[in-house]
């Protein structure tokens, strides 16, 4: 537990006030996406509904989230064990992820937490180990396409499809080039959010 971060917990969190919000914003009477969705279960299925319909996906893991560039939304649910008490499987609207802080002195420690932008344009910085999902929206221009192979070898590279069934989308000339292609980018997001697509040109 020694990689825990209190200072980061600890400094205010103080709103951007470049921030532009709906003209129909009032902040005292206005009541949060996530308050709603934690506190009234019909609210939260049809919303939990809703985002599924608009494309988002849970990352098969937590860290997957350093695949994505600086500005990417997110949200995310927290596991029970943060600092701040929040019981397991509270929904928070996250926002605009960040990333590494890469001043950190000890690099060792640098991917035990990340750095958003939350809607309200406060910063925020948020424990790898305190976190129970992690939801991205997945439009179609960001899903992986692959071309079916066509050629088969002895390194074959996986991934599951819809149906959960292992998939082969590449086949390699030896294991050097299977490493290489499970490095790409492209695959390393359709493994961390489950989906991707065959290439309609080539197929």
């Amino acid at each position: 537990m020694n990689d825990i971060r209190h200072d980061l917990q600890l400094y205010p969190r103080i709103p951007d006030s470049k921030t532009i919000h709906d003209s129909r914003y009032d902040p005292n009477t206005y009541k949060s996406i996530q308050s709603r969705v934690n506190n009234d279960a019909e609210f939260e299925s049809k919303y939990i509904e809703k985002l599924v319909r608009d494309g988002w996906v849970a990352l098969k893991t937590v860290p997957d989230i350093f695949l994505y560039p600086k500005g990417k939304t997110f949200k995310y649910r927290l596991n029970g064990d943060s600092l701040s008490g929040a019981p397991e499987g509270t929904f928070r609207s996250g926002g605009f992820f960040i990333g590494k802080n890469i001043n950190e002195i000890d690099n060792s420690k640098i991917d035990n937490y990340f750095l958003y932008k939350g809607y309200n344009g406060c910063i925020f910085s948020l424990q790898i180990k305190d976190i129970l999902e992690v939801y991205v929206k997945s439009p179609t221009k960001e899903i992986s396409v692959f071309k079916k192979p066509e050629m088969i070898t002895n390194f074959p590279v996986y991934l599951d499809n819809e149906n959960g069934i292992k998939t082969v989308v590449y086949y390699a000339s030896d294991s050097c080039h299977r490493i290489r292609f499970m490095n790409t980018m492209k695959y390393k997001k359709a493994l961390a959010t489950g989906k991707w697509s065959w290439s309609v040109v080539f197929n």
